[in-house]
């Protein structure tokens, strides 16, 4: 039987452009299914119609409501509950849905009994992410935070300072990540030269918890790099006081991007107290954002320094992020076209099935309520 699938286009997250790119459906070609794509899908991307239509006969372009309106549907970044509600009851879904910080997203895909398969939590078989792009995503932040820092740090250049100190929390794939990008970006500033570069600190659970030594760490740090994955998203890493000890010329790198969410009890917080979330468009967030008034008085922001947060960090190397994710596409759009949803198994002989499974909602409610 063809199957039916739809391509809504990205219209949130501060109007990421990425879009699946044609390559993926001339790979896609190959299966027994027709695609529906939002009209102006590619467009933001330089792509036209015709790009699209070459690359498959199978394309076809439609309403955003008819792409949600499928048998399956894929999208790079979830949108926003509301539009979830376009989905047809029952369908499979693909997208990146990070299930543990968004209940009113598996709200709704529970409610309208969809087939949800993450990306974001497509692991091997042992917990390690296969669906993401952790270089992209780390580079990305803290290249736009040591950029930052040359703004806010008028000895950034200066032969009489002592070394960058950059405070990272959170040493998995984010944060190694982070690491080697803060080398790489140390070595094109300052490698060769009479400065001293970038020196990372890495903080795990066991030197955050502890507020006597991590304080004096926060105290000496120019750069802060949240790349935690919190198995509590009701608790603070850093609170609000603890960003009051930064000086004044520090600069945040947001990677984690977390969101607020009052909606649940108790609440689910980002891990830096007081800290906004930004997008693509307005990544630089400066102490006076007025965004801050809209944050909820239980949640302390009289501590600021400038941050710089995306929601969407590898979309800030737009082609380049494309070109990884239709990379990542073909290790999985074949089972989810032949197998669907309820024939995916962890006992499968096949690596990228076995992660597929533990991306449904199904798995998450099992295994991590």
């Amino acid at each position: 039987m063809t199957k039916k699938i739809g391509f809504p286009a990205i219209r949130n997250f501060g109007n990421d452009p990425r879009d699946f790119i044609p390559d993926l459906f001339r790979f896609m070609d190959r299966y027994d299914c027709e695609f529906y794509l939002e009209k102006g899908y590619g467009e933001r991307l330089g792509y036209t119609e015709a790009d699209y239509t070459a690359a498959s006969h199978k394309v076809h372009f439609v309403s955003r409501e008819e792409a949600f309106d499928k048998d399956i549907v894929m999208i790079l970044k979830n949108p926003e509950p509301e539009d979830l509600e376009m989905l047809r009851d029952g369908c499979v879904y693909f997208s990146m849905l990070h299930y543990a910080t968004r209940p009113k997203v598996c709200e709704v895909l529970t409610r309208k009994n969809i087939k949800a398969l993450a990306m974001d939590h497509v692991v091997d078989d042992k917990g390690l992410r296969m669906f993401v792009d952790y270089f992209g995503t780390a580079f990305n932040a803290c290249k736009a935070g040591v950029d930052a820092l040359k703004e806010t740090y008028p000895d950034f250049y200066s032969t009489e300072r002592g070394p960058i100190k950059a405070l990272v929390m959170g040493v998995g794939g984010v944060g190694q990540n982070a690491i080697r990008s803060l080398e790489i970006l140390s070595d094109r500033e300052f490698l060769g030269k009479p400065q001293f570069g970038i020196l990372p600190i890495i903080c795990t659970r066991t030197i955050t918890a502890h507020p006597d030594v991590f304080d004096d760490i926060i105290r000496e740090s120019l750069l802060v790099v949240d790349a935690t994955q919190r198995r509590d998203e009701t608790v603070y890493v850093m609170t609000n006081d603890q960003i009051g000890m930064l000086p004044d010329e520090a600069v945040i790198v947001d990677i984690c991007a977390d969101r607020y969410d009052f909606s649940v009890d108790p609440p689910l917080v980002k891990g830096m107290e007081g800290t906004l979330t930004g997008n693509t468009e307005h990544f630089i967030i400066t102490p006076d954002d007025p965004r801050y008034d809209d944050i909820p008085p239980v949640v302390s922001t009289k501590n600021r320094r400038v941050t710089v947060s995306s929601n969407a960090w590898p979309g800030m190397d737009v082609m380049r992020s494309c070109q990884v994710y239709f990379e990542l596409m073909k290790n999985y759009v074949g089972l989810i076209v032949d197998k669907g949803y309820d024939e995916l198994t962890e006992d499968s002989d096949n690596l990228f099935e076995r992660g597929l499974y533990r991306s449904t909602l199904t798995y998450f409610n099992e295994h991590h309520k």
